[in-house]
């Protein structure tokens, strides 16, 4: 806490921030140098002396092109002159102003303090009485009263005075300022609201607002009685853009308390000061993303991993990566991204490049196709597609059992069983029979392979049991072996060679 001798009763606390409201008229002025000067009369009206600082003028002074009005009315009139302008934004409650009325006395004195106007400036001399010193300064105090009573034009004083008491307690305090701008594409348009709020919260009107964004030439507007002001921009490029708002002509919060020189003479605080307040934020605008998509790989067996790799370009910020395998359908031309789904899995992307994503296992033969979604950011368009066609195949399981191991030359009975395939449509099976071999370790030797004896073929569902009866006519040693061949969507397979129940004698 400062004190000064020159104002035993307040304490002085210094700080720094912001404030604003509706004027009668309010023009700023130039602030003060930095050098003591004395003080001449500016605007007003000539009153009776007293011998104090209160007597002889009602209205404001200045010190070069900058407004004064006098805080202390019973010290000596100044005539030494004033130290620099210091910044105060509390009188001390507890023996002076409170830090309320201190505020509401700097926002008269910036709103109003610097238009020179015998009437208004002579209202602001009563209104800050009024708030620093009070008891008999009030307007309607002996004190205060008197001297706006001696007056040039005392009703004109009073109604002004309280029309600046009035809206000083509404409008009063630390003015605030904030923007906020939309995103878009680009192409299009972003566009900057900045919002200022007075001391209470309440929109703070007719302030002249300069909106500045990155690559483009700044925008100037006016606070509306809403307490904003919009600006809007083209979005030429994708990517984040600086957005800052400047407002100016600002009311004051604090006192730019000026202290006499000499101790028991008059202090005073300056008229027409106006702050700048400066917010910022960012913008993005957002261009294209470019997607492909590769299954990986394109055909797989019924049960094992079917992936796809997409291959992403964008602004390289890591985001989201969703893909859906759908299926199965009946043909490659009928697949489509909507309908049944094996899953869902889910990755990230970051910088340009090909992601292989999560794989899934398709249960079911058919064809399938994958849809990828890569998520948007601020700076980036959400894209997504449909492709990757996946084949998957089953494999069937095929068994051969002869029925008769030991046989004489005839027709030998052999049950073929099928499983693992859909029951429709039925297609070949070919059962061929190796040999005749000399000896039964000839069979297995030959791992079915060199003269076929006797082949049979039928149509069989994909889950099915038949007996054929190959015709067997010479002794000997025989390999029994059945085929299924491949197709769209099924794996080639065979039965096991030289197994248990597929080798017979014929004698």
């Amino acid at each position: 806490m400062f004190r000064s001798t020159a104002i035993p009763r307040w304490g002085l606390l210094l700080v720094t921030l912001l404030l604003g409201a509706v004027p009668l008229v309010a023009v700023p002025t130039v602030v003060a140098g930095s050098s003591p000067h004395s003080a001449a009369r500016w605007a007003g009206y000539p009153i009776p002396r007293t011998g104090l600082a209160a007597g002889g003028w009602i209205g404001g002074y200045r010190i070069g092109h900058t407004p004064i009005f006098l805080v202390t009315p019973t010290r000596l009139p100044n005539r030494t002159g004033y130290q620099r302008a210091r910044l105060v934004d509390d009188l001390d409650g507890r023996r002076g102003a409170t830090r309320a009325e201190t505020k509401r006395a700097a926002w008269i004195l910036s709103k109003y303090g610097g238009y020179r106007d015998a009437a208004q400036a002579a209202a602001v001399d009563a209104s800050v009485y009024a708030l620093l010193v009070g008891g008999r300064w009030r307007i309607n105090g002996a004190q205060g009263s008197r001297r706006i009573d001696r007056a040039g034009d005392p009703s004109t004083v009073r109604r002004f005075a309280r029309i600046m008491l009035n809206q000083s307690r509404r409008h009063a305090g630390q003015y605030r300022a904030r923007v906020a701008a939309t995103n878009a594409d680009a192409g299009g348009t972003t566009e900057a609201t900045v919002t200022v709020t007075d001391g209470h919260g309440r929109p703070a009107a007719g302030l002249p607002v300069t909106v500045a964004a990155t690559g483009a030439a700044p925008v100037r507007a006016v606070t509306g009685d809403n307490g904003r002001a919009v600006a809007r921009f083209a979005a030429p490029r994708p990517g984040w853009r600086r957005i800052t708002a400047t407002v100016g002509q600002v009311p004051e919060h604090r006192l730019h308390l000026r202290l006499p020189i000499r101790s028991r003479q008059a202090a005073a605080a300056e008229g027409g000061v106006r702050r700048t307040l400066v917010a910022g934020t960012r913008a993005g605008v957002r261009g294209s993303q470019t997607l492909s998509l590769k299954a990986s790989p394109a055909t797989v067996l019924r049960g094992s991993p079917a992936r796809v790799t997409a291959t992403v370009t964008g602004d390289g910020t890591t985001r989201s990566a969703t893909g859906t395998l759908y299926g199965p359908f009946a043909a490659a031309s009928a697949v489509q991204c909507a309908g049944a789904a094996v899953g869902t899995v889910r990755s990230s992307v970051r910088g340009n490049g090909a992601y292989t994503l999560p794989a899934l296992k398709p249960g079911t033969a058919g064809y399938y196709v994958w849809r990828v979604a890569v998520a948007g950011t601020p700076t980036a368009i959400p894209v997504s597609g449909c492709g990757a066609t996946t084949t998957v195949k089953a494999v069937a399981a095929v068994s051969v059992k002869a029925l008769k191991t030991e046989m004489a030359p005839g027709p030998a009975p052999v049950q073929v069983g099928l499983s693992g395939l859909p029951t429709y449509p039925p297609f070949d099976v070919t059962l061929n029979v190796y040999g005749p071999f000399a000896t039964k370790q000839a069979v297995t030797a030959s791992s079915c392979s060199g003269a076929i004896h006797a082949t049979a073929v039928q149509k069989m569902n994909g889950t099915d049991t038949l007996t054929l009866n190959p015709y067997l006519d010479a002794t000997g040693w025989y390999a029994l072996q059945a085929t299924v061949p491949a197709g769209d969507l099924r794996q080639g397979s065979q039965s096991a060679c030289a197994a248990s129940g597929t080798v017979l004698h014929v004698s």
